[in-house]
C-alpha cells in the first residue's frame, strides 16, 4: 500500500512538472504546425495547447483580452500585428531567443519602432511574375521586351499580362522601381518624385491597353489559368494552385525590370509573438525553447515540407535547394530581391492614402501632382487625428 501511495504521489508530481503554453494560431491550414507541436511535445516535458482563429477574427479577439489581461502564452499572426504591441501589451523579443541563421532581413518582418517584437517562421506573401509556356517560350525580363511582344502576345484575343491593377500591394513594386519607398524613418512620405513617376508609369500601361485596369484579383486568376493571358503577377500563395491547374504549362520569372530598375516587391509573414513576456514568470524558458524549437532544423523543415512555405532559417533552405524545380528556384530568386512590408502602425494608413490618391488620379482626374499631395494630406490628416 506504501508503495502504491508513492507511485501515484510521483505520478502526480511528474504531472504538475509538465509545462502547459498556450498558443492563438491565425495560420490556416495548419497543420504544419500541429506536427511542429507533436514532436516538440514529444521531446520535451511541455504541452502547448494551440486554437485557431480566422485572421479577422483573431485581430478583434486579441485587442479584446487584452483589456482584461487575458492572452495566451504565444500568438501566432500576420507580421502586422507587432504594430499594435503597445495595445495588446507585447514584450520585445530577447536577442538570446532568435538563433543567428535567421537572415536581419527577414527579421525585419517582425520588427517595429527599433524593436524586435515578432520571430517569423517563414518568408513569402510575395508577388512573382507567373506565365503560360504554352504560349510563351522565354519569359521578359523587362516591360520595354513585354510592350514589344504585346501585339504578338494578343493577336488572338488574349490579354498579354493580368494583375490585380487597383490593389496598391501590386502598385508598391512599381514605386520601388523608382527608388520610392512610403514610410522613411518611421514617416509618412507619399509626396515624393518617385511617387509620380510610378503613378505615370503606372498609368501609361493602363492607357495603352497592356492591362485590363477592372480585372481583380480573381478575375486574373481565371483568366490566366484558362489560358486567357500569357503572363500573371501575383503572389507565392496562389503557386500550388497554379501548378495542380497548369502543370508543366506553368513558368515562374521575377518581377520584369523597369529602365533597368529592379522591381521589388514586399513580403511578410507569420510572426511568434509573445504578451507580457518577463523572466521571473514561472513558464518563461519553456516558452523561449519553444521559440528556439520553431527556428531550428526539424520545425523548419516541417514547415518547409508539410506547409509548403519557406523557412526563415536560411540553413534549412540551403539544404533543400538541391531538390527544387526551376520554378521553385525562381520564386526564391524573387524573394530575395524583395523588401519586409513594415511592420508600423501607420501602414494602415499609407493603404488608406495611397487608395484614395491613386483613384483620383486614375479614375477623377486629378494631376499626378494633385493625387500626391492628396495622398499625403489624408496621411498627415488620419496621423493627426489618431494621435501618433
Amino acid at each position: 500500500m506504501r508503495f502504491g501511495i508513492l507511485a501515484l504521489t510521483m505520478a502526480c508530481l511528474s504531472v504538475q512538472a509538465a509545462d502547459k503554453l498556450t498558443l492563438w494560431n491565425a495560420h490556416n491550414p495548419s497543420q504544419y504546425l500541429d506536427s511542429a507541436i507533436l514532436q516538440f511535445e514529444q521531446s520535451n516535458n511541455i504541452t502547448i495547447e494551440k486554437n485557431n482563429f480566422l485572421s479577422e477574427r483573431l485581430r478583434e479577439e486579441v485587442l479584446n483580452q487584452a483589456r482584461t489581461n487575458t492572452l495566451p502564452d504565444i500568438l501566432y499572426v500576420p507580421s502586422d500585428f507587432v504594430g499594435m504591441h503597445e495595445l495588446i501589451s507585447l514584450s520585445p523579443v530577447p536577442k538570446d531567443w532568435i538563433v543567428p541563421d535567421i537572415q536581419q532581413r527577414i527579421l525585419k518582418a517582425g520588427a517595429t519602432d527599433e524593436q524586435q517584437y515578432g520571430i517569423p517562421l517563414f518568408q513569402g506573401n510575395h508577388l512573382v511574375l507567373y506565365y503560360n509556356k504554352s504560349l510563351v517560350k522565354q519569359p521578359v525580363s523587362s516591360w520595354a521586351e513585354l510592350l514589344e511582344q504585346q501585339a504578338a502576345l494578343t493577336q488572338d484575343g488574349r490579354d498579354a499580362i493580368v494583375w490585380n491593377f487597383a490593389e496598391m500591394y501590386w502598385f508598391v513594386p512599381f514605386l520601388t522601381a523608382f527608388d520610392g519607398w512610403p514610410l522613411l524613418q518611421g514617416k509618412i512620405t507619399l509626396d515624393t518624385e518617385a511617387m509620380r513617376n510610378a503613378l505615370r508609369y503606372y498609368k501609361e500601361l493602363r492607357d495603352i491597353g497592356l492591362v485590363d485596369a477592372t480585372c481583380n484579383h480573381d478575375c486574373s486568376v481565371e483568366r490566366f489559368k484558362n489560358g486567357e493571358a500569357a503572363y500573371m503577377i501575383n503572389g507565392d500563395w496562389i503557386y500550388n494552385d497554379l501548378n495542380q491547374a497548369m502543370g508543366e504549362d506553368l513558368g515562374v520569372s521575377v518581377l520584369p525590370t523597369i529602365q533597368g530598375n529592379t522591381m521589388k516587391p514586399m513580403f511578410s509573414g507569420y510572426v511568434l509573438a509573445f504578451p507580457r513576456l518577463f523572466e521571473n514568470r514561472k513558464n518563461y524558458q519553456s516558452i523561449k525553447a519553444f521559440s528556439l524549437y520553431m527556428q531550428g532544423d526539424k520545425a523548419q523543415g516541417i514547415i518547409y515540407q508539410e506547409g509548403g512555405l519557406i523557412p526563415a532559417n536560411k540553413q534549412v533552405l540551403a539544404n533543400y535547394q538541391h531538390s527544387q524545380s526551376t520554378n521553385d528556384q525562381q520564386m526564391l530568386l524573387q524573394m530575395e530581391q524583395t523588401r519586409a512590408m513594415p511592420s508600423d502602425k501607420e501602414m494602415t494608413i499609407v493603404w488608406l492614402a495611397l487608395q484614395r490618391g491613386f483613384t483620383r488620379y486614375m479614375e477623377h482626374n486629378y494631376t499626378v501632382e494633385q493625387a500626391t499631395e492628396y495622398m499625403q494630406a489624408i496621411a498627415d490628416k488620419e496621423i493627426e487625428k489618431r494621435g501618433q
